[in-house]
C-alpha cells in the first residue's frame, strides 16, 4: 500500500468548498476526507460545525460507483474540555474509520483569532498546551493528534523557548499520545505555510526520546492543489530522525507502509 494524505477537508467541511472530484484526479489508491467537527465553534459565531453523515456517507456510495478508489470515512474532531461525552455520543451513532483530534479553540475564541495577537503569547501558548494535554487525559477517542502547533500558528516561537518554557507540559502530552497508542502528526500547512517546521524538527526527537514510534503526515488541505502538500519536506525530516515507517489507520485495521518518495 502507498502511503495516501490522511488529512483534508472538502465542502462537508464549514471551510471548505473543495468537490471529492477534484482530490480524485490524482487517482489515489485510497481516499480519506476528514471533514470539521467542531462544537459552539467561535470560527462559525458559536454555531455547532458538524458534517452532514447521511449526505456523507450517500457521496462516497456514488464515488464508489465510479472510481476505483477505495473510500473511507474520516472527521476531524475539535475538542474543548467540557464537550466530551456530547462528541461521544455522536461517534457512537456515526462511526469512522479514521478520527483525527485537534485543537483548535477553548469556545470562546479560535487560536488562529486575530485576539491571540494581542494577549501574552506564553500565557496564550500555555492554556492551548493545556487544553491539549486535558483532552487528551479525558476524551477517549482518537487515532491521531493533529497539528500539535496550532495554537502557535499566529505566534513567533523559537524551539528554544518551546524547551524553556514548554517541555514538561509537551512531554506530558507526548507520553498521553504514547499511551494511547496514537500518532504524532507532521502538518504541512504548520509545517510549511505556517513557517514551523523548526519547531518539528524540536518536537519529533522529543516525541522520539519518549518512545514515541507512530507517524502521519497530513497536508490539511482544503483545496485540492494541496492534496499531498508539504509531503517530501516532512518526509526528508522523518528521514534524517530515521524514521521509514507510517502509520495508516482504516477503521480496527492499523499497518506501517513506507515513506512516500515523492
Amino acid at each position: 500500500m502507498n502511503y495516501y494524505d490522511q488529512h483534508l477537508h472538502t465542502y462537508f467541511s464549514f471551510d471548505s468548498e473543495e468537490n471529492f472530484e477534484d482530490y480524485l484526479i490524482c487517482e489515489p489508491e485510497y481516499f480519506v476526507s476528514t471533514d470539521h467537527f467542531d462544537l459552539n465553534n467561535p470560527a462559525s459565531d458559536g454555531k455547532d460545525d458538524i458534517p452532514d453523515y447521511p449526505a456523507y456517507i450517500e457521496k462516497l456510495r456514488t464515488l464508489r460507483e465510479e472510481y476505483p478508489t477505495k473510500f473511507l470515512r474520516g472527521i476531524e474532531i475539535g475538542v474543548v474540555p467540557g464537550q466530551e461525552k456530547q462528541i461521544v455520543d455522536y461517534l457512537m451513532e456515526h462511526p469512522y474509520d479514521l478520527k483525527l483530534v485537534s485543537i483548535h479553540q477553548n469556545g470562546h475564541f479560535d487560536y488562529m483569532d486575530g485576539k491571540v495577537l494581542t494577549m501574552d503569547k506564553f500565557q496564550t501558548a500555555d492554556e492551548y498546551f493545556s487544553q491539549m494535554l486535558t483532552v487528551l487525559e479525558r476524551f477517549p477517542e482518537g487515532d491521531v493528534l493533529t497539528h500539535f502547533d496550532y495554537g502557535l500558528r499566529r505566534l513567533s516561537f523559537t524551539p528554544d523557548e518551546l524547551a524553556e518554557h514548554f517541555e514538561g507540559k509537551l512531554t506530558r502530552i507526548f507520553k498521553k499520545v504514547i499511551e494511547r497508542e496514537m500518532a504524532f502528526e507532521l502538518n504541512a500547512k504548520s509545517f510549511l505555510k505556517y513557517g514551523n517546521y523548526k519547531l518539528y524538527r524540536y518536537a519529533v526527537p522529543l516525541y522520539q526520546s519518549l518512545g514515541g514510534k507512530l507517524f502521519t503526515l497530513g497536508s490539511d488541505a482544503h483545496v485540492a492543489e494541496d492534496y499531498q502538500l508539504g509531503f517530501k519536506e516532512m518526509s526528508q525530516l522523518l528521514e534524517k530522525c530515521h524514521v521509514d515507517q507510517l502509520l495508516v489507520i482504516q477503521g480496527k485495521d492499523r499497518s506501517l507502509t513506507s515513506i512516500p518518495t515523492l
